[in-house]
């Protein structure tokens, strides 16, 4: 179990030498230079470059788009602007609603929640406490981990005849409330929420005489449940799967004492172990297939178990190596053990799985976010993509890409990457790297793709030998672009070609002189015709901000974080340092008392409906994000219909995987419109429409300065979504 089984790892190309990684002309032939030169060099050349490298990283898009956007936008006036701002800023909201989205996962149960259950479900009990004649359940390890009066206790009690412990209360003169309230407190480290100012300061003089003071987690870590736990876990390796020919050295077992009661509590699946062998009166002995579990990890996994806390350092294989992230990956990959934090999650992940750890599973999975680089991110891609991965990696690791692609599109990880991770990576309004670069990248890993192809078909034909995969000889015009352009075929339509700076770029002519892209249609979406005025092949930045501008693509600019920064840096250039750079679009006092319709949560098929009151609990929830959340007011200040309908779907998104529902059940359905008879133009796909208002579809979302339509608006198209289904079917 974990990393070493993983079958994406042990099968990927990545070589044991990780010195290919280096750049090109790291490889090339050494030039001898004298040892003054060296030097001369490193002072003053080379701390320069590596101030621009580091600068270089925290760009996200290059100086010459930066350059060519503020050309751009350069004769603009103050109103387009401010349109512009205003709806970057509702979408860069939207891309905020989707992160935490993608970070939402089901909520896992805490250790003070599992031991309270423990304690009202009865679970694993073995002793009683005696309060005012009656017996009530509880469990001994807990209580003496807890109280030091109940360890002093034991000492002294006697036991039952059903061999468990009988502890008596010291003071019987409470209510049986403040009782309940007590064992409340030592199981949870909380007080009850329904007890009064004068209950709580009884409780805490009663929880003074049983010296229970400390924190929870506080009071387990310091506890020695080694010594004074009634479980024993038994790890082995001699469990019959070595073949019977084969000599091998007997391991000796290594045992650990534990508590039955507390990782009773937190592991269902230990828990059916625990009360069978106590149904059976056999001794709590667990033996456990180090094939499985290996012992390394045992310390870790029960320190976790305690506290809720992921302590690397407690693995018993010695010290950690010491190797940076990449090695890291390809020893993951390559099948080679390397003792590093991202593989020890790993494994420690699959056996939370495994045991039902919920809680640990999330911390494994902090830990891989925690580890997650340009180095890294492919390698667990790949392992959370797998069958037993984890789905919350794999989204973190497509956000991850996204925002850096444009550092990706220089690198080396550009060529790691398949066509259906470019895809969903692509496919997004967020990705941070303009479309030029994009477009670059694009062609440059479809060449090396042929590349591959031609290997395999006629290796001589590269590199003149049937095992070298040396790529030198190789020109550009010896490839077939034809064949590219298949390749390529399903990638380069997410590139936006219209908003493409400079509009008429080198790499953008230089891919339609191969014929890699096909010359747009001088019409809309629609196949209506373009004046000539309108083209944006005659206009190239009238689409940017101008409303009456139908579109060729169904997507609009990227939500880029330098465009935002600049158009904003243009508006106080022209409004003045001290103005306000955004209008009352954004910070209308309507935006702050939106009323959006309630949304209807049903179930679209003809299969049983499971539990009605769960639907009102998603209508609840989703009503109260949509009325006061800021980043939902923020993404509908701009009046466009695309980062509405987005904006509500994420946040449906994020309610459905915080109550671990399939979120593949969702399906919005949209009400027709009336045309333009109503004064409404709210195209399907994505428009700039800053100065249209819908106050039909969404009442008091925000009042716009009225503007003429364009002869291109449609006359009727699907609106934002008043009805969300749970259809299981889908």
């Amino acid at each position: 179990m974990g990393a070493e089984s993983s079958s994406s790892f042990k099968s990927s190309a990545l070589s044991d030498n990780v010195d290919w990684i280096g750049p090109s002309t790291s490889h090339r032939s050494p030039v001898k230079k004298s040892r003054m030169a060296l030097v001369l060099f490193n002072k003053c050349v080379g701390m320069r470059i590596s101030r621009i490298n580091s600068k270089r990283k925290s760009r996200s898009i290059s100086r010459d788009i930066r350059r060519s956007f503020r050309e751009l936008i350069s004769s603009w006036s103050s109103a387009e602007l401010n349109a512009f701002c205003t709806e970057m800023e509702s979408g860069w909201a939207v891309k905020e609603l989707g992160d935490l989205a993608n970070l939402s996962r089901p909520s896992s149960s805490i250790l003070a929640e599992d031991l309270l259950a423990a304690l009202n479900n009865h679970i694993a009990t073995d002793c009683v406490v005696l309060f005012k004649g009656c017996q009530y359940l509880a469990h001994e390890t807990i209580l003496c981990a807890r109280s030091g009066y109940f360890s002093a206790l034991k000492q002294s009690t006697s036991m039952l005849q059903s061999g468990i412990h009988c502890f008596n209360f010291p003071d019987e003169s409470v209510t049986q409330e403040l009782f309940l309230a007590s064992l409340h407190y030592i199981y949870s480290g909380q007080f009850p929420p329904h007890l009064s100012p004068c209950e709580k300061q009884s409780l805490e003089c009663l929880l003074q005489r049983l010296d229970c003071v400390s924190d929870l987690e506080e009071r387990f870590i310091n506890f020695d449940f080694e010594k004074n736990g009634d479980c024993v876990l038994i790890f082995t390796t001699n469990t019959g799967h070595s073949l019977p020919n084969k000599k091998c050295s007997v391991v000796p077992d290594y045992e650990v004492r534990c508590s039955s009661a507390i990782i009773a509590a937190r592991s269902s699946f230990l828990r059916s172990l625990i009360i069978r062998k106590k149904q059976l009166n056999e001794p709590l002995e667990i033996v456990i297939d180090e094939h499985l579990i290996p012992r390394i990890y045992a310390q870790v996994i029960l320190h976790a178990i305690y506290t809720d806390r992921l302590d690397l350092s407690k693995i018993l294989d010695g010290c950690q190596v010491s190797a940076n992230s990449l090695n890291e990956v390809q020893a993951i990959a390559s099948g080679r053990r390397q003792s590093t934090p991202l593989r020890h999650a790993i494994e420690i992940f699959h056996i939370a799985v495994f045991l039902n750890l919920d809680k640990l599973a999330q911390l494994c999975e902090d830990v891989l976010i925690a580890e997650m680089s340009l180095d890294t991110v492919i390698g667990l891609w790949l392992w959370s993509s797998e069958v037993g991965g984890s789905q919350y990696i794999k989204k973190q690791c497509v956000s991850f890409l996204r925002a850096e692609f444009s550092r990706i599109c220089s690198s080396h990880l550009l060529f790691e990457l398949d066509e259906d991770l470019l895809r969903e990576c692509l496919s997004s309004d967020f990705v941070q790297c303009s479309e030029v670069e994009i477009l670059e990248a694009l062609i440059c890993w479809g060449e090396n793709e042929l590349l591959k192809r031609m290997e395999e078909r006629e290796p001589n034909l590269v590199a003149n030998t049937t095992h070298s995969i040396s790529r030198r000889g190789v020109r550009r015009s010896e490839l077939n672009d034809q064949e590219l352009k298949l390749i390529l075929a399903n990638l380069l339509p997410l590139v936006r070609m219209d908003y493409i700076l400079p509009p008429f770029h080198q790499s953008l002519n230089s891919a339609y002189k191969r014929g890699l892209l096909d010359i747009l249609p001088n019409s809309d979406l629609s196949g209506r015709k373009y004046p000539d005025s309108r083209s944006p092949d005659i206009n190239p930045d009238a689409h940017w901000f101008d409303n009456t501008v139908p579109r060729r693509h169904s997507c609009g600019p990227r939500i880029l974080l330098p465009y935002i920064n600049e158009a904003k840096a243009q508006l106080r250039r022209l409004c003045g340092s001290g103005a306000d750079v955004l209008s009352p679009f954004s910070s209308n006092e309507n935006a702050n008392s939106i009323e959006f319709p309630r949304l209807r949560i049903v179930n679209g098929s003809a299969l049983e409906v499971a539990n009605e009151s769960l639907y009102f609990q998603i209508e609840a929830k989703v009503a109260k994000i949509l009325r006061s959340d800021g980043l939902v007011k923020k993404a509908f200040a701009c009046g466009c219909n695309y980062h509405s309908t987005q904006a509500i779907e994420q946040v449906v998104l994020r309610i459905m995987r915080q109550m671990n529902i399939d979120e593949n059940s969702i399906r919005i359905l949209f009400p027709k419109t009336v045309g333009k008879k109503g004064g409404i133009y709210a195209p399907k796909h994505y428009s700039s429409q800053p100065t249209l208002g819908f106050s039909s579809v969404w009442p008091d979302c925000g009042i716009r300065p009225s503007s003429s339509q364009s002869d291109y608006d449609n006359d009727s198209y699907e609106y934002l979504p008043d009805v969300v289904c749970l259809d299981p079917s889908t």
